[in-house]
């Protein structure tokens, strides 16, 4: 199958890898050429635009950071809407806002193509080795024209209802992702500064009732160790604030307070007046260990 992919960075890469080495021809396109560097070696093609990819295959995929670049890469100048043709199918795998989503499905409906979101879980390293769930919105005839391709993507695929859902699953899982690590710092900062050492009060939640739906594994994985700064296979802090944005639009629209999920908003804007958008998405809790004069590394962090 001929496929348009929109965005090589470090998710949108190793996504389209996989897709390549089933035999699919990829013609691509992002900001820099030299992203594309190793699709191409692969034998994968390279495209001037979002509108020359359009042109030369039938399905476009994007993966882009940004609502702003969705809707650029969409409708801009050489934007993929002056290659698509009726029949066409553009997926959008990008963490997008549902505002946006409903709008590209309307606009590009006008022309005759059909249109998914599909933003995933599971970052660059799920990316990696395909343990990512892909979480779909839209028609479901159009989904089962693609369904073989995403899950080349995603050991997990979920249709998740007409379009917008898979956003509104997206986004409503990353308020679970980030009010989990807040209140886990609150409750690990107050515990420790209370009088219980680190590592017999995480193990202690651990085996209680909650602790056997590991609510602390990001703990572990991450703030326990030390590992916050941010690599190239970090979900990075930035990215999250950006998504919490979205989730909390999304809670105002719908008019459903989010008492948590707008004080998480308001903890990862002081995070990014600090400049930490390249830092790991559990980096979150160093505020709370800036407060507390607490820093939640346990004895095994090395």
């Amino acid at each position: 199958m001929n496929i348009g992919w929109i965005g090589v960075g470090n998710i949108g890469l190793p996504m389209a890898r996989h897709v390549v080495k089933a035999g699919h021809k990829l013609t691509i396109n992002d900001l820099l050429e030299d992203n594309a560097q190793p699709l191409l070696d692969m034998g994968a093609t390279w495209a001037d635009s979002p509108q020359k990819a359009a042109e030369l295959n039938d399905i476009i995929i994007m993966s882009l950071p940004m609502p702003d670049d969705v809707e650029k890469v969409c409708f801009g100048e050489n934007g993929l809407i002056n290659g698509l043709q009726p029949g066409n199918i553009v997926i959008d795998m990008s963490t997008n806002s549902l505002e946006m989503v409903r709008q590209l499905e309307g606009q590009f409906k006008k022309d005759g193509i059909e249109f998914l979101d599909a933003p995933v879980s599971g970052g660059v390293e799920g990316a990696n080795s395909r343990d990512l769930v892909v979480l779909v919105g839209g028609s479901q005839i159009t989904f089962s024209q693609v369904e073989s391709i995403l899950e080349l993507i995603g050991k997990n695929v979920n249709f998740c209802g007409p379009i917008g859902a898979g956003t509104i699953c997206k986004l409503s899982h990353q308020l679970l992702a980030m009010g989990l690590l807040q209140i886990g710092a609150e409750i690990l900062t107050l515990g420790v500064k209370a009088g219980v050492d680190l590592d017999i009060l995480a193990d202690s939640i651990s085996k209680g009732v909650m602790g056997k739906v590991p609510p602390l594994g990001r703990f572990y994985q991450d703030v326990f160790t030390g590992n916050l700064e941010g690599s190239e296979t970090s979900f990075f802090l930035g990215l999250a604030a950006k998504d919490i944005k979205l989730a909390n639009e999304m809670a105002r629209q719908m008019k459903v307070p989010l008492i948590l999920g707008n004080a998480v908003e308001e903890i990862l804007k002081e995070t990014m007046n600090r400049g930490w958008h390249k830092k790991n998405f559990p980096a979150i809790v160093q505020l709370q260990e800036e407060k507390t004069g607490i820093k939640l590394r346990t004895n095994n962090s090395g």
